[in-house]
């Protein structure tokens, strides 16, 4: 066998020099022969050496040839030796017949090569067949993989969102989970959450960029206006943009904003739209359809949460405050009333409060109706609302009592606020179906010292200097006279 190798390795000249010169070898033989009287056929056998190199080294073109020409010396020196006619027969039959077998056994061996060559082929395109079949599989594995991976993050979400009642803890939920799973190249992700409440936009974002990027990008991607964001609330459904630079619908977007592709979808509850949250990235094909489809999932999710967290609030704003003034109810005022005390003796900062009655409230019910004094109330609370701070705290303290507490105040800037409140509530003109009329009011001041020996004692303080105005002519300010320790 590794003589055959051997063989399989010499160049064409190599070869020809082989079979040439066993093909002298057997003419030298043969010459010999004749020379010296003896019978040339045993000599012409030699030429089968060369005639078999011939077939495994040169192929079939050259060891015919080379046939023909051994035969045709062979016949000349059976010529020339006047050989009997059975001989040249037997000669010429002997050569058919070892021609017919050497072609047949050729041909067998061209069809074995042909078979040969034809299941190589054959294994190579079953290879190449199961190489794109594994290529389809592993590429569906993957494409599963991812699917199980943003379900697995939309069923998480579900569940964080399940245990959220603040609005800000459900935005940041929600961004964070979005920009985890999709993490698009260079990807900017939006949340414009439309709170009709307050009348303004609100948002929170976060960048896959630098900090910087955020503040220069801050008020175009935040804009409800902005003709992307526009789009989705004109159209209320979800906006999917593969390249910005080949959808017809933004031909007039300016180039320079470097958005190529975007996916944004609604927050809608039935009919009203609570915002929407958008995906952008600077290079095209950056997103697909699904992503879309992932990301409606996702608002649907924050959808269901924001109407649960505006639920909540409002069964809370609705336990601390009083339905017809929108203030605080006096249980919930009392307990901040003592945070605060005990935060001002702690750090020595100056605390007053106010305790307010509608004068003759009783006598103005009775004439108008309990509308119209309804109405005072609600006139009277949103005069305290609008004199006093945001910080400052304004409650109803039952029936036509109000109580105001005045954070870092000193008694000098607390009767600064009363007066205001007394004159702006004397001036305050009240309709009713007959005439135009007037509520006054009286109020007590109490500013806050170590002699109080807790909270209550500091309430009924400005409460005994709200009897003494009233006991004095009403629609006047007085302070609370300073006790020792009880």
């Amino acid at each position: 066998m590794p003589k055959i190798l051997n063989l399989e390795k010499l160049s064409p000249s190599q070869r020809w020099v082989l079979v040439v010169g066993s093909c002298l070898l057997a003419a030298v033989a043969c010459f010999l022969a004749s020379q010296r009287g003896t019978g040339l056929l045993s000599a012409s056998l030699l030429f089968f050496l060369p005639l078999s190199l011939s077939a495994v080294l040169l192929g079939l073109n050259a060891t015919a040839a080379l046939s023909v020409l051994v035969i045709s010396i062979a016949l000349l020196n059976l010529l020339s030796a006047s050989a009997p006619v059975w001989v040249l027969t037997v000669f010429i039959l002997g050569v058919a017949v070892n021609y017919a077998d050497w072609y047949r056994w050729m041909k067998a061996g061209d069809s074995r090569e042909f078979q040969l060559q034809k299941a190589r082929d054959e294994l190579e395109l079953a290879m190449n067949d199961a190489r794109i079949a594994h290529e389809k599989v592993q590429s569906a594995h993957q494409a599963n993989q991812i699917k199980i991976q943003r379900y697995t993050a939309l069923n998480e979400l579900a569940r964080s969102l399940a245990m959220s009642l603040k609005t800000q803890e459900v935005v940041v939920l929600l961004i964070e989970t979005i920009s985890k799973t999709f993490m698009a190249q260079g990807g900017v992700y939006v949340f414009l959450l439309f709170d009709s409440s307050i009348g303004k936009s609100l948002h929170s974002v976060r960048y896959s960029v630098d900090t910087e990027m955020e503040v220069r990008l801050n008020r175009e991607r935040l804009n409800p206006a902005e003709i992307f964001n526009a789009w989705v609330v004109s159209q209320a459904k979800p906006l999917y943009v593969n390249d910005t630079a080949n959808d017809f619908r933004f031909q007039n977007y300016p180039a320079e904003n470097k958005i190529r592709s975007l996916v944004s979808a609604p927050l809608m509850a039935g009919n009203e739209m609570l915002g929407l949250i958008r995906m952008e990235s600077c290079f095209p094909s950056s997103f697909r359809q699904d992503d879309a489809r992932l990301l409606s999932n996702f608002c649907d999710l924050g959808t269901v949460a924001l109407e649960h967290a505006a639920l909540y609030r409002q069964t809370i704003e609705m336990a601390i405050t009083d339905g017809l003034t929108g203030l605080y109810v006096q249980r919930y005022y009392k307990e901040r009333v003592r945070d605060e005390v005990f935060r001002a003796l702690e750090h020595k900062l100056p605390l007053c409060l106010l305790m307010i009655d509608v004068d003759k409230f009783k006598d103005y019910n009775d004439k108008y109706g309990h509308l119209v004094g309804d109405k005072v109330l609600k006139v009277v609370a949103q005069i305290l609302k609008e004199t006093v701070r945001t910080v400052d705290l304004v409650a109803r303290y039952g029936g036509e009592e109000f109580s105001v507490l005045l954070l870092k105040t000193p008694w000098f800037g607390a009767k600064n606020v009363a007066e205001r409140i007394r004159q702006k509530v004397q001036a305050q003109q009240i309709m009713t179906s007959q005439q135009a009329t007037h509520v006054t009011v009286s109020i007590g001041v109490s500013e806050l010292n170590p002699s109080f020996k807790d909270v209550e004692s500091f309430i009924d303080s400005a409460d005994q200097a709200l009897y003494q105005a009233k006991s004095e002519g009403r629609n006047c300010v007085r302070f609370a006279k300073t006790k020792a320790a009880l």
